[in-house]
């Protein structure tokens, strides 16, 4: 459909035929060889502070090898490999290597690589989506995914190929006879998900990225004399692209220098730009306010000479005229020019700045907010009027031309973009100076009718007595569900927090003329930034204000209608009733490990699969409690055999509680009936011929003023301990992290403390009693971890239920010792069952149990589904439990739940319309075997589209002629996740098209998937 757009105001660039010549490099292997006809040269500082420079010439034939070395190990031409590198010298040569070699690289952020994501998933996941066919890094690289990636090259179960090359080899000899295999058409790919959290792959052409440095040199006044210096991560398009590249288009001096460095010594810069006599430098605006307050405090004594600098360009994020006036001001007195600023705009859709306004004066300006420029030669700029903004002029600002992508390889929105138009995301108006960038996330506070740069209100800010440099961060919000926005302004205090926060909320109020909101003291930790410093400014406010954790539900038991009559007729097919030993529950009853081992080990040896398969399944527990509140949320023999039965893929699993005094007739007929009604719910059959079910029921949010000052967290010391004691850290509470000597480490990082210790004695809990310190005025929450979901094959019941069971049992004598609050953190597989973890299930189950028994302290337990920092499943298990309404949640999620304190027990993660537990009285689930029998004949196929057609005859003996849909998910035609893989499977040997469980979830019905299947066959021209 086209999109009309009313075009309020257009700049276009002067023609790009004004700069090419016959000369003009095609392909950034051409750039890299008209370089190498030069003198200039190319150094690179690492984070160690080795130095290494090389001319391009030198540096040309050391690509040319390392191209070589890549085609020798069988990298097909066009292929995208993974750039694995974060050090300058090693992206630059892997970078240009696969350049040369016809390979189109992918630069990832350095968070990826250097730990904080240890788990290989983004990659997994990254290869679902794009077709990512090899990662090249280094000989020697110990980055965590490389590894992964190794593991998973052995099954292919990523289809990438991990290629490590000596990137010093023959470093003085000839290049190889091989010419360049790249062209115009070849690409270049980013990952990136700037300030707004969400991840795609960009991908630009050789041609455009050339165009885009043809005329940033040419609207900037540079040239071959040019000391280009750049201290941004190279694995940003600004670093990459915008200084480097454009340094080789130019085949002037080049140096790029590991970010960690600057950061760690600003006054690095100064030395270089002395030494280097560096003329051409570039940072985002947050930079310069930092470089200014450095330069403030070097002595006038001739040995920073900063009269070389001719260029300062300005991007990244918003441009503060006040930061640039300052840095002007700073830098003039160790000899900087003025008027050498320019403010640029651009993106990696855009091959980075694409609007220039060179030779700014930024005392000169009084504009609320500072213009960009105007387009380069060969790009063109619209404003198109945008509904939702009242302001005069100001609309979308949406860019064409070579250097704007043509579309996503991963995620990105490309709504609202057309005729080669493409929308930025960003608001603007077009005045006579140029483009003014007026909002995006945050940036723009709009006061009075008065917009104002939220950069240039962060300057002021940090003006102020007690506020740490660099930590002042103002953004405007909409609160849910508020009706209009609000300001907070974040900051890290050094002094009297209230003292210094009412001085900062005087001065911000003073400048805009109306209230801030919130002014908030957070630690420096918890503003997070993008690879190249820009403040991840909604992060602060769902971390600090505005939170909106996944869903919180609670099991409560609802009356229903009294237990029904004997019936004469029943269905030909009742339900599978598992019940016998174990199965009893009393208030008395207790649950040791070796107990449930045999109980369990008997189960799983007496319960066939294939019995169950298809079949409606209930759990029968003989229990001995007069009242369905008085009942346990769940049980750990019932926990195990309901997750049996879904991996066995049973239509539906419940479990029924039962008074010894009612009959077997009575609970056939309570279990035809509910069948019958098409309900899914757990119940209860009391012994006064009172029927109960156990429905999901919403969790208000709650917000306890009394919250914990200090978090224990036992079972702490593994992934899931440590991500979360840092988010609660973040949050201000002061956190310990307990867990055995063997995993653990004692002592205090990060601000978190640290005990290695076993709780397996009363004893030893005293020992950390008196290790934490008891104190009268602080507010202490101990809370005990469900630990991993995949035991060891060879782990017996007990080695699994034992530190759970045991665990559970010493965190309740800790809180009781430290007269705290006890929250335990189990998993919904306790309540819901879940494929492959019966045995966890069970544990979770037994722990919970005695967790509810702990009288001596309050109590609640937060049963998760999976936490997304400590996961330990494939993106594949993850897609089969969100397409049942399992929702994968964050450390976020997790650690507002437990600062939020709900005063009884929740389901975290569980999505609102799941089958698996049913919602409300009235409103019972639709069984996959009611929707399946919708239609018993079978259908029609003739008015289906042809490739829905093919795709039903593939699938047919898998699910059956009668229950076929064009429109009805998988589930719904009466599958189960166990299914999932062989559909997979069949329909990719069926079809040619290489189809995984994360596909079949993406594309859920007939419909889409064949849609899907016939789009990427044409794509790809099969």
């Amino acid at each position: 459909m086209r999109t009309e757009h009313r075009v309020l105001a257009a700049l276009s660039g002067q023609p790009l035929s004004a700069l090419r010549t016959p000369t003009t490099p095609a392909s950034l292997s051409g750039v890299l060889d008209r370089a190498a006809e030069g003198s200039a040269g190319v150094t690179t500082v690492d984070s160690g502070g080795s130095w290494r420079r090389e001319s391009w010439h030198g540096f040309r034939d050391r690509v040319r090898r390392i191209a070589d070395d890549i085609r020798e190990r069988g990298v097909e031409v066009g292929s995208i490999a993974v750039v694995a590198a974060t050090e300058p010298s090693q992206i630059l040569a892997l970078f240009w290597g696969s350049v040369v070699a016809g390979i189109e690289p992918l630069l990832v952020p350095a968070e990826l690589l250097d730990g904080r994501d240890d788990s290989g998933a983004w990659l997994a996941a990254l290869a679902e989506h794009a077709p990512i066919r090899a990662l090249v890094h280094a000989e020697g690289t110990r980055f965590r995914v490389v590894s992964e990636a190794v593991k998973a090259a052995e099954t292919a179960e990523w289809g990438i190929t991990p290629v490590p090359l000596d990137l010093d080899r023959a470093t003085g000899g000839p290049g190889p006879a091989g010419g360049a295999c790249d062209s115009p058409d070849s690409r270049v790919h980013f990952m990136t998900s700037g300030s707004t959290g969400t991840p795609k792959v960009v991908p630009q052409r050789h041609r455009g990225i050339i165009d885009m440095a043809l005329g940033a040199v040419a609207v900037n006044g540079l040239d071959s004399t040019t000391v280009g210096f750049n201290w941004m991560p190279l694995s940003h398009v600004g670093g990459i692209l915008m200084a480097h590249v454009r340094d080789a288009v130019l085949a002037a001096e080049h140096i790029s220098v590991a970010p960690e460095r600057i950061l760690a010594d600003p006054r690095e810069w100064f030395r270089i730009v002395t030494e280097h006599r560096v003329s051409a430098v570039w940072s985002p605006n947050f930079a310069y306010r930092l470089l200014a307050g450095v330069a403030e405090q070097i002595p006038l004594d001739g040995r920073v000479d900063l009269s070389s600098i001719r260029f300062c360009l300005n991007g990244g994020e918003a441009v503060s005229a006040g930061d640039c006036a300052r840095f002007e001001r700073s830098l003039g007195r160790l000899g900087m020019p003025a008027r050498t600023f320019a403010p640029a705009w651009g993106m990696a859709e855009t091959c980075s700045g694409v609007l220039y306004r060179p030779r700014y004066d930024p005392t000169a300006d009084t504009s609320l907010t500072v213009s960009v420029g105007f387009p380069l030669p060969g790009a063109e700029v619209r404003i198109s009027a945008a509904s939702d903004v009242a302001e005069e002029g100001v609309g979308h600002l949406e860019v064409r031309g070579s250097m704007v992508l043509e579309g996503y390889l991963v995620g990105g929105d490309l709504t609202g973009s057309a005729d080669g138009w493409f929308r930025t995301g960003d608001l603007a108006r077009i005045d006579a100076d140029g483009v003014h960038i007026v909002g995006r996330d945050g940036t723009r506070i709009v006061a009075n009718g008065v917009t104002f740069n939220s950069a240039d209100l962060e300057g002021e800010i940090e003006q102020v007595d007690g506020v740490v440099p660099g930590t002042a961060v103002v953004t405007s919000y909409r609160a849910r569900p508020a009706e209009r926005d609000e300001i907070a302004v974040f900051c890290s205090v050094d002094g009297e927090v209230a003292a210094v926060c009412a001085d900062v909320r005087r001065r911000v109020e003073k400048i805009i003329g109306i209230p801030v909101d919130h002014v908030l003291d957070v630690p420096a930790a918890a503003i997070e930034r993008t690879s190249i410093g820009k403040v991840r400014k909604g992060k602060l406010v769902d971390r600090f204000i505005d939170p909106d954790p996944a869903r919180l539900w609670e099991l409560a038991w609802t009356p229903a209608a009294a237990v029904p009559g004997t019936r004469r007729s029943r269905r030909a097919e009742g339900p599978v009733i598992l019940r016998g030993p174990g199965l009893v529950h009393s208030a008395v009853s207790d649950y040791h490990p070796h107990q449930l081992h045999d109980l369990l080990e008997h189960w799983h040896h007496a319960v066939e699969p294939a019995r169950l398969r298809g079949r409606d399944v209930c759990v029968v527990i003989e229990a001995h409690e007069g009242r369905a509140e008085r009942l346990p949320r769940s049980h750990p023999v019932a926990a195990f055999l309901r997750a049996r039965a879904h991996g066995a893929g049973a239509r539906s699993v419940r479990t029924v509680w039962a008074h010894p005094v009612v009959e077997q007739r009575t609970l056939e007929d309570v279990l035809d009936d509910e069948l019958a009604q098409g309900t899914t719910a757990d119940l209860f059959v009391g012994p006064r011929g009172d029927l109960w079910r156990r429905l999901r029921v919403p969790v208000p949010a709650e917000r306890d003023s009394s919250r914990a000052d200090h978090f224990v967290l036992v079972g702490g010391t593994g992934r899931l301990g440590e991500a979360l004691g840092a988010e609660l850290s973040l949050r201000g509470a002061r956190v310990t992290l307990v867990g055995r000597p063997a995993r653990g480490r004692s002592g205090t990082a990060g601000g978190i403390d640290r005990i290695g210790v076993d709780l397996n004695s009363a004893a030893a809990v005293r020992g950390l009693v008196d290790e934490l310190g008891w104190n009268a005025g602080e507010r202490t929450q101990v809370v005990h971890l469900a630990g991993a979901p995949r035991p060891a094959p060879e782990d017996r019941v007990e080695r699994l239920v034992g530190p759970k069971t045991d665990g559970v049992r010493a965190a309740v004598e800790l809180a009781h010792c430290l007269d705290a609050h006890l929250t335990i953190v189990s998993s919904v597989n306790a309540h819901l069952g879940g494929t492959g973890v019966e045995f966890y299930a069970a544990a979770c189950a037994a722990s919970e149990i005695i967790a509810e028994r702990a009288a001596a302290v309050p109590r609640t337990t937060v049963s998760v589904t999976s936490v997304r920092e400590a996961r330990q499943t494939g993106e594949a298990d993850v897609a089969v439990a969100e397409a049942l309404g399992l929702e994968e949640v964050s450390v976020m999620d997790l650690a507002a739940c437990l600062v939020a304190g709900p005063t009884r027990s929740v389901l975290l993660g569980v999505g609102e319309h799941t089958p698996l537990v049913a919602e409300r009285a009235g409103d019972p689930a639709t069984p996959a075997s009611a929707a399946a029998s919708a239609d018993r004949e079978a259908p029609d196929l003739a008015g289906w589209p042809p490739a829905a057609v093919e795709l039903a005859h593939v699938v047919r003996p898998l699910l059956g002629p009668d229950v076929l849909g064009l429109g009805r998910s998988w589930f719904e035609m009466g599958l189960t996740s166990v299914d999932m893989p062989n559909l997979a499977r069949v329909v990719t040997e069926h079809t040619g098209h290489t189809v995984g469980v994360l596909e079949l979830m993406r594309y859920p019905t007939l419909a889409a998937l064949a849609d899907h299947i016939e789009t990427s066959q044409n794509r790809s021209g099969g």
